[in-house]
């Protein structure tokens, strides 16, 4: 029990040595959208209408239903408020809980296979310290926003540590059942990949032929699986906008080969690693440089396959004679399956996704590794010499990666000098520039990222929004008036459009922003500018008016009762002021704060 310990604080002290940087970062990308404009993490009292709406309400609209993961903003911001570095301590904190989970899962595991306990111990050990220092994880751990996979892990790992458990008892297992039920349904919970790990709780036992925990098991994790389902269909249903096709049937076997090589190179010699990866073709033309980016990706596909044929070769290699690797190999693939680029998801590939099925994969390499070594004196020094320097190779490109999230120009900048020049990266990186008076930096950057996807609606609006800067009023219209045919930024050129007609003709186009406001979805954002516009023009009754309709069905927003507060307030109503005031502190406990 003490070694056990001194590994998994060696774990936990690695982990915050390697992710340190991570601690004077700030907010980049989707962490302002999941922290600094989600109305639902402000207060306690709104955990249960997290629980109801998808995440990025004020944002892009998507269908991730993951409520632990809003439940932990909500805990960060009760306790930091807005602290960056608190909320990057907790995502460290989750990676290492994560590591220790599965830590303990693996050694639970060995055991069970009939591996000695010292055995096991070094197997679990290493293949521990891999994967929890590995670079690869980065998005997971580094940026705060990616903590919806650790969150998986540390419950998914839990989940199939308790089914062991109940596995190797004669009586007295029903505890470890329900527990393991309710591990995986927070997994699902924390993020859809979560749902993976219920499927191999009934590998598992299918593996190992214990038939008669297959009912017993089942009836738990059929009531996880339909609080899950009953949970999920409380959420109100959105249109998610789709800004690029995704690619055709006969293409994703192409894509699944190139990123399964992509995947083994960064594994290994994870030394090129961003956010934004893609392994599709984009020609530009016949030229020299297209030809070799075409050669080059078909050379992928070529290692992707094989690749493939060596994992597909071990595993059936393993079927009798290696039962504990037989059963970690399938658990590698099935927890790839979902990601591995046959299905369509918001992107063809990404570092984080394969932060469960790395961990299988580690231990079963692992556990290959050591029975091999462990007659030859030489072998085993030299290969624990080798690993040894490879994990601290590991901690150290951990360390630096974790530089890249330390602002959004050093996350942006560094992402797309790697290769990571996606529209949007171009698009995010060009929104900084603007916002910071750089428009001839700006207008090169929108105009990259519509030469890689055209007709790209936020690139338009953020084109139109440099012309406005100009006060090219002519050129604004031509960008906005593309825009308007996307129903991702009809709203948002629209409001733009009010901005245009307010420079020509000197009044405020109400009607415009009003219509804007209630474009599905309907925006807070403009919403706003709306309420302003009704004030500037001397019709506040009427914003009033508006502002209480939207807190009918939005009443979850604090900064909306505290500005209906204002307004009474200018009306003369100062008893409905106060209560309006009331509500927005219950709201968010750091209202005063802001």
């Amino acid at each position: 029990m003490r070694q056990r310990l001194i590994i998994c604080a060696t774990l936990v002290v690695l982990v915050f040595v390697a992710h340190a940087p991570a601690l004077r970062a700030t907010f980049v990308w989707d962490d302002t959208a999941l922290v600094l404009r989600d109305p639902l993490i402000r207060s306690w009292r709104l955990i249960p209408a997290g629980f109801q709406y998808f995440l990025f309400v004020d944002a892009t609209p998507s269908n991730f239903y993951r409520p632990l993961q809003r439940l932990t903003y909500t805990l960060d911001y009760w306790m930091f408020a807005f602290r960056p570095s608190s909320y990057h301590f907790t995502n460290i904190l989750l990676h290492s809980a994560a590591a220790i989970a599965f830590f303990v899962f693996a050694l639970t595991l060995l055991k069970f296979y009939g591996i000695v306990e010292r055995r096991g111990v070094i197997i679990a050990a290493i293949a521990s310290l891999a994967w929890s220092l590995h670079p690869v994880h980065s998005g997971v751990v580094d940026y705060v926003a990616g903590r919806a996979d650790a969150l998986a892990a540390l419950f998914g790992f839990a989940g199939l540590y308790c089914l062991v458990r109940a596995l190797r008892l004669e009586r007295g297992e029903w505890k470890f059942y329900v527990l393991s039920s309710v591990a995986l349904l927070a997994s699902a919970l924390s993020k859809e990949s979560g749902l993976v790990f219920a499927g191999l709780a009934i590998i598992l036992i299918l593996l190992t032929r214990k038939w008669r925990a297959l009912p017993r098991f089942g009836i738990a994790l059929i009531f996880a699986l339909a609080s899950y389902a009953a949970l999920r269909n409380e959420v109100p249903p959105v249109e998610v906008p789709q800004l690029s096709p995704a690619a055709p049937a006969l293409v994703r076997p192409i894509i699944a080969a190139r990123a399964l090589a992509e995947y083994a190179g960064i594994v290994i010699g994870p030394m090129n690693l961003h956010m934004e990866r893609d392994v599709e073709n984009h020609p530009w033309g016949f030229n020299p440089a297209s030809l070799t980016a075409g050669a080059w990706r078909e050379l992928q596909t070529l290692a992707g396959i094989i690749v493939l044929g060596v994992l597909l070769w071990w595993t059936r290699g393993s079927w009798k004679r290696q039962p504990p690797i037989f059963a970690l190999l399938i658990f590698t693939g099935v927890s790839y399956l979902p990601v591995c680029g046959f299905f369509s998801l918001n992107a063809n590939i990404a570092e984080h996704w394969i932060y469960v099925p790395l961990a299988f994969l580690l231990l079963a390499i692992a556990v290959q590794v050591t029975p091999i070594i462990e007659g030859n004196r030489a072998a085993f020094s030299w290969t624990i010499a080798i690993a040894t320097l490879w994990i601290v190779f590991l901690g150290v490109r951990t360390f630096v990666r974790a530089q890249d999230w330390r602002d959004p120009r050093t996350f942006f900048t560094r992402t797309i000098a790697a290769g990571g020049d996606s529209a949007r990266m171009l698009i995010s990186l060009g929104a900084l520039e603007l916002s910071e008076g750089h428009l001839e930096k700006a207008e090169t950057l929108f105009q990259r990222a519509l030469a890689k996807n055209p007709e790209q609606p936020f690139a338009l609006l953020n084109l139109a929004a440099v012309a406005l800067k100009r006060n090219d009023l002519r050129a604004a219209r031509g960008f906005l008036g593309r825009a308007q045919k996307n129903q991702v930024s009809v709203a948002q050129a629209e409001e733009m459009l009010a901005m245009v007609e307010q420079r020509e003709k000197g009044q405020i186009n109400l009607l415009r922003l009003r219509r804007a406001s209630r474009t599905n979805p309907p925006s807070w954002a403009i919403m706003r500018r709306y309420l302003a516009g009704l004030t500037v023009s001397g019709q506040l009754p009427k914003a009033v008016a508006e502002l209480q309709a939207l807190l009918r069905t939005e009443w979850y927003r604090a900064e909306s009762w505290q500005l209906l507060s204002e307004y009474l307030t200018r009306l003369g109503q100062t008893g409905e002021a106060t209560a309006a005031q009331a509500k927005a502190r219950a709201l968010d406990v750091h209202l005063n704060d802001h």
